[in-house]
């Protein structure tokens, strides 16, 4: 009695270590794929040695390692993919013989149906360890999980399942379902028949609730492997626990766990990922200012700062000083060195066209409007004074000593000058100038009906000292003393300043304001 348990169980040592035979390798169906133009398509069409097109038999199998003789035609060539070999045989093969270290050998299948060139075949290889199964559901379209393995959507056909006890479940949004199949061999290789699973599918809903997912930084959202959103994720899910993942270029991955309750609003506020850095090392010129990262984050450069990796700008400013924005590209763990010198803002300014207008206030004011260029500090002006202040009434006699009538004048003044811009401070500068001005009367009648003198003219030179005060850019408040010195006068003016002593020159004083750019 004793032998035949030691036999029984050096039996079965053998068997346990040795590989899986439950039975023979075999094939379960080979057939034409009639529509399957694979074998005679430019890519995936081969040649055999006679430069005829193959034919290619697709071996529907999950394993890998077979070794193929196709006998005195020989094998084309073999292509591995996805749960299927791709076999290329030469035209009118007649036998395959297949080997695998594991599973055996299968020597000398022939062929049911005549192999020719071009056409594309499919052949279910069952290894000796399980059946090929055809997998539906009652709701079309469920994704299909054996196992724990995501297998893709229903009807699942040609699936080979190993000897055994195997759970399927199948999701479809609310919809779900679940079974416990078994695979058993079959005595008769003949009736090894495909086996067909049906799985009914139930809706879940009270068992369901809404999930609305937002990340701060707009970064990608993946559930379960798979990239869901960017920013933001609505969707529903069976009540339980679960953990999605946050990320973006230059950032380490977060995760995040939350707890689904079904029949109610889940709001979960996800992890962003943290952004790799590096350091910013700016020197500036002046050293203090104000610094905005990105337009929106003040940022102390008086240090080296840690910043997200990527380019960023940084606007600098600083009052008196033109403002300033930069680039600056910052890498993982390295420091980005720079200087940012900002200029001085030119309130006064060495070249500018500029115009204004003001008051001139003289023995006969007016309203001046001024237009100038300046070019490397050199000023050249151009003036009107549209006179707006009167004369004294002036009285007119013949020879006789008789009243002809009164009048009082008006004195407008284009003048033309030259100067040169000094700047005295940051806000302040004083131009010498020098120029010359003709001087025209119009008269207004009083009494009589005449109006004696009426456009009289008179020249001067002029010397002045324009003061510029800049309290903002590009504007100017100015002031201008000066002294007009008489060259010139025709013979009204002439008669006129003998009548009523009216001064051709004399002391000038103009204000007002100025744009410049």
């Amino acid at each position: 009695m004793n032998v035949h348990k030691k036999i029984i169980c050096a039996l079965l040592g053998i068997a346990m270590s040795s590989p899986v035979l439950a039975q023979e390798m075999s094939v379960t169906e080979f057939k034409l794929l009639s529509t399957d133009l694979t074998a005679n398509t430019r890519g995936t069409m081969k040649m055999d040695q006679n430069g005829e097109t193959a034919a290619l038999i697709k071996i529907v199998t999950l394993e890998k390692g077979f070794n193929f003789n196709g006998g005195s035609l020989g094998i084309v060539g073999t292509v591995d993919k996805v749960g299927e070999i791709w076999l290329y045989v030469p035209r009118y093969a007649q036998k395959l013989t297949i080997q695998h270290k594991n599973f055996g050998t299968l020597r000398n299948y022939v062929y049911p149906i005549t192999i020719e060139g071009g056409r594309t075949y499919e052949m279910l290889l069952d290894i000796g360890t399980g059946r090929y199964a055809t997998i539906t559901t009652t709701v079309a379209n469920s994704e299909v999980i054996i196992d724990g393995e995501n297998i893709g959507q229903a009807p699942i056909y040609n699936r080979y399942m190993n000897y055994g006890k195997h759970t399927i479940k199948t999701t479809n949004n609310r919809f779900e379902g679940n079974d416990t199949v078994v695979v058993r061999p079959v005595e008769d290789k003949q009736k090894k028949e495909p086996l067909m699973f049906n799985i009914e599918m139930h809706d879940m809903s009270d068992h369901y609730g809404d999930v609305s997912v937002t990340v701060d930084n707009n970064a990608d959202i993946s559930f379960q492997g798979k990239k869901v959103g960017t920013g933001t994720w609505q969707t529903q899910l069976r009540e339980g626990k679960y953990v999605l993942e946050t990320h973006k270029a230059d950032a380490d991955t977060a995760k995040t766990a939350f707890t689904v309750t079904a029949l109610k609003e889940n709001s979960v506020k996800a992890t962003p990922p943290t952004p790799h850095t590096g350091y910013l090392n700016i020197f500036t010129r002046p050293r203090s200012l104000t610094a905005m990262l990105d337009g929106r984050t003040p940022i102390d450069l008086t240090e080296a700062q840690s910043v997200p990796v990527g380019t960023h700008s940084i606007d600098f400013s600083r009052k008196g000083y033109y403002a300033q924005t930069r680039e600056f590209t910052v890498k993982r763990f390295q420091i980005t060195t720079d200087t940012v010198e900002l200029e001085r803002i030119n309130y006064v300014k060495p070249q500018a066209f500029y115009f204004g207008g003001g008051y001139t206030l003289r023995s006969m004011s007016g309203l001046t409007g001024i237009l100038g260029y300046v070019y490397k500090n050199h000023d050249a002006q151009l003036s009107y004074t549209f006179g707006t202040g009167n004369s004294d009434d002036i009285y007119w006699y013949d020879t006789q000593s008789k009243l002809l009538g009164s009048v009082n004048y008006k004195m407008s003044t284009l003048a033309i000058k030259y100067g040169y811009q000094f700047r005295l401070l940051t806000r302040f500068a004083a131009v010498p100038q020098v120029g010359f001005a003709m001087n025209t009367l119009s008269a207004t009648i009083v009494s009589g009906d005449e109006k004696y003198g009426d456009g009289a003219s008179s020249s001067c030179l002029s010397l002045g000292l324009k003061l510029l005060a800049a309290p903002i850019q590009h504007f100017y408040i100015f002031a201008t003393p000066e002294y007009n010195f008489p060259i010139g006068k025709n013979d009204a003016y002439q008669s006129i300043a003998k009548t009523a002593d009216l001064n051709a020159g004399g002391f000038a004083f103009h204000i007002g304001l100025l744009g410049n750019f």
